[in-house]
């Protein structure tokens, strides 16, 4: 998903060079199931993981990022067996925008969503997707010349960990220009309400509307005889990644319940490596339950407005947990996490109130 604020700066030509092809790598899980997990260092700028799920028959593919293209020839040196079901886990565009090269690669092949991405790819969606092919480039710009001058986004002294970052998601904006604007957007076929099960053979494919959290429009692809979920961005890591106007951080511990309540062995996020212990999902749930109850408190004491609850919201304990020493991780939770999440959680607390 690309960068949910971007900061202003000033139209410059972007310098550097593609990013080498694939970025990811496929990690067998087990049982014909291939996680294909991206390679980039944390960062601002991200392409999502996919999950293929090949059968006796047929295979089903969990999301279409920007770099479908090269994702459906590693799938091929796997097997030659159609894919039947794609499933987008969400709106975003990195979990979308590889909808029409499946689609060309698999002709007979069904798009499953729940049912609100709809209406949103055809509106708001399109609308972000504007704001970052005319964003992205001069923000990725800003980045290369601090770079130059030796500094982080911050005006500091720059560390080899933020170089690292910053040169992955300007190759990552170059990635993002050479893909998505001229992509075709490629509606599901098939809309999600509560959940659908795919039988093949012994396996059965839980496709599941667990509730609210990253966006209105999540769903979880469930297995489970192999006990292995793919989450899509419901758990992000090394941080959530949180949109102010899109997630909803009052929902999002309950439903991070109902996907622990499952008791998978493996998660496959929609951002990071393979997870084979629920820690790192229930450190999730703990953050935005803990921001919720801050910002409940915050409103019974007084404080009216979003401004007066983020000053009584404290979450450095939670800073220091996810982002520990790391500068690049410390930043990603104040972009991703701080504000964004302490103002999802104001938003629908004030909308419940009414």
């Amino acid at each position: 998903m690309p960068i949910f604020a971007l900061a202003a700066a000033a139209a410059m030509t972007l310098a550097a060079p593609a990013p080498p092809a694939p970025g990811f790598k496929i990690e067998p899980l087990g049982g014909g199931i291939y996680a294909a997990v991206r390679t980039d260092p944390p960062g601002l700028m991200v392409d999502a993981n996919s999950l293929f799920i090949v059968n006796e028959a047929d295979v089903i593919v969990v999301d279409a990022p920007e770099a479908s293209a090269d994702m459906i020839a590693a799938l091929r040196k796997l097997t030659d067996k159609p894919v039947t079901y794609l499933v987008n886990t969400h709106w975003h565009d990195d979990h979308v925008i590889g909808n029409a090269a499946w689609r060309a690669a698999y002709p007979g092949v069904r798009i499953v969503a729940e049912a609100s991405l709809r209406a949103y790819m055809a509106s708001t969606g399109a609308a972000n997707r504007r704001h970052m092919i005319e964003g992205a480039p001069p923000f990725a710009a800003q980045m290369q010349a601090q770079m130059d001058q030796g500094k982080n986004l911050r005006g500091e002294p720059i560390t080899a960990e933020e170089r690292a970052s910053y040169t992955s998601d300007i190759a990552l904006v170059r990635r993002y220009m050479q893909v998505v604007p001229q992509a075709e957007t490629v509606l599901p076929d098939l809309d999600v309400e509560d959940g659908i099960v795919l039988l093949r053979g012994r396996r059965r494919i839980e496709i599941r509307y667990l509730g609210r959290g990253h966006t209105a429009a999540d769903l979880v692809v469930w297995l489970p005889m192999e006990r292995i979920v793919a989450t899509g961005d419901l758990v992000v890591w090394p941080v959530p990644l949180v949109g102010a106007d899109q997630s909803h951080v009052r929902d999002w511990p309950q439903t991070l319940d109902a996907l622990l309540a499952l008791s998978p062995a493996v998660f496959v996020p929609g951002h990071g490596p393979v997870l084979r212990s629920a820690d790192y999902p229930r450190a999730m749930r703990d953050l935005f339950a803990d921001i919720d109850t801050q910002v409940d408190a915050a409103r019974a004491a007084g404080a009216g407005t979003l401004q007066d609850v983020r000053k009584r919201v404290d979450l450095a304990a939670f800073r220091v947990r996810f982002g520990g020493d790391s500068k690049v991780r410390q930043f990603l939770f104040d972009n991703y996490v701080a504000a964004p999440a302490v103002e999802s959680a104001w938003r629908d607390s004030v909308v419940t109130d009414h």
